[in-house]
């Protein structure tokens, strides 16, 4: 195909993700909160996208992920499972969690997180995040990664999630589109490859 054809075939692609304030309001139009239990549980991240470099990086890397969230009297315990360089590693941390309305506020440590849950296509969900992360080199120390960054930054990002380890084309499709109305254009950083698999606990090692 001339250079042309490509050009005019990439620009098709992008257009039919360019979608209209209209047609994109009812799809980063917030979850009610009113039952936050759409937050705990087991879920997996199928997708996302991360606006800082660093980050975007480390999820490019990411193989496989999941978390636990249990409800706890002081706010909630969250554990995250990650398949990064090969290697299994998780997190647990016990965090502050608040709700306003449709909005979430998780606080621990060096971090503070407000996120949004967002509608998604057959029982997914999108979790639109925006973080503030303070002695970042921390952060990245805890994962073997050398960084001169200590200063405070702020990122978003939007995940795809769900109950289930699966992910259709379609609904990868309508997560991109939806990726697009929040800001974040093309492909995404991170997609689940079933191959991969997902870490156990018992195989995973605590940072």
């Amino acid at each position: 195909m001339c250079l042309r054809g490509l050009l005019l075939v990439a620009g098709l692609v992008l257009s039919s993700w360019a979608l209209t304030p209209e047609e994109c309001e009812p799809l980063v139009t917030p979850l009610s909160l009113a039952d936050p239990s759409m937050m705990y549980g087991r879920s997996y991240i199928l997708a996302g996208y991360n606006d800082n470099d660093v980050f975007k990086g480390i999820l490019k890397n990411i193989q496989s992920s999941w978390l636990n969230v249990i409800s706890s009297p002081f706010g909630a315990l969250m554990s995250q499972f990650n398949k990064l360089y090969g290697n299994c590693v998780f997190t647990r941390e016990a965090v502050n969690v608040t709700f306003d309305g449709n909005t979430v506020s998780v606080s621990f440590i060096n971090m503070s997180t407000t996120m949004h849950i967002l509608p998604g296509s057959n029982n997914l969900t999108v979790t639109s995040v925006n973080s503030t992360v303070r002695h970042f080199d921390l952060v990245l120390r805890k994962l073997n990664i050398t960084s001169e960054n200590t200063k405070e930054i702020n990122l978003r990002a939007v995940y795809l999630m769900g109950r289930e380890a699966t992910l259709s084309d379609s609904d990868l499709e309508q997560f991109k589109k939806q990726a697009s109305c929040l800001g974040f254009p093309g492909e995404p950083d991170y997609i689940y490859n079933p191959e991969n698999g997902f870490c156990t606990e018992e195989e995973s090692t605590k940072i």
